[in-house]
């Protein structure tokens, strides 16, 4: 008998919450100064948005001049993000691609320089996922992701983050692991993670 998948990693209940308008909150100006800086994202750069949703922090990777493909397990996310940003051309676009999947529908993107999970790794953390990205990287290629700290946020709501112990945890088997806060209580961060 397979293991129970929570409804929260199924496209069945994202397509349900995108085609009833879900949406979260764009990231600020000084969310997207503080993920170039740290990244040292720049034009020319290969960059692959896991989880991509509408597909905002695409958009304003591909306006910074980097190559990005945009992917999610959404269909419906997927489209809308095709339907929102259809005006960015040849350095943006966007794939359904579920990459918890034994068999992903797109076998290697890589190499990328910047992958991003913003606000999507409590729904793709596993081991596997990180060997992936391990693969798609190129040597100086770096991880970035945005996440809300589980215990810093209120009780009752949905999508929590990743906990302080699962956060320090992703340090495992990188070189480098650097966290900054996006938010001034503490309850939105910033990874980075290289090597």
């Amino acid at each position: 008998m397979s293991p129970a998948v929570h409804e929260t990693r199924t496209a069945g209940y994202w397509n349900g919450l995108y085609d009833a308008g879900y949406t979260v909150e764009p990231p600020t100006a000084e969310e997207r100064q503080m993920l170039r800086v740290c990244t040292a994202a720049r034009s020319g750069m290969r960059a692959l948005d896991i989880g991509c949703g509408r597909g905002r922090l695409s958009a304003h990777m591909a306006d910074w001049g980097m190559d990005v493909t945009g992917t999610d397990f959404s269909l419906s996310a997927i489209t809308a993000a095709r339907e929102t940003h259809p005006q960015v051309g040849e350095l943006l676009d966007f794939h359904l691609y579920d990459v918890t999947a034994d068999r992903p529908l797109v076998p290697n993107p890589g190499p990328v320089d910047i992958v991003v999970c913003r606000l999507s790794m409590e729904f793709v953390d596993s081991p596997r996922f990180m060997n992936r990205v391990r693969r798609w990287l190129t040597p100086d290629g770096v991880l970035h992701i945005t996440t809300t700290v589980a215990e810093a946020m209120p009780q009752g709501v949905a999508h929590r983050g990743l906990s302080r112990a699962r956060i320090a945890e992703l340090r495992s088997g990188w070189a480098h692991m650097t966290v900054y806060p996006i938010a001034q209580d503490g309850s939105l961060i910033g990874v980075v993670l290289r090597g």
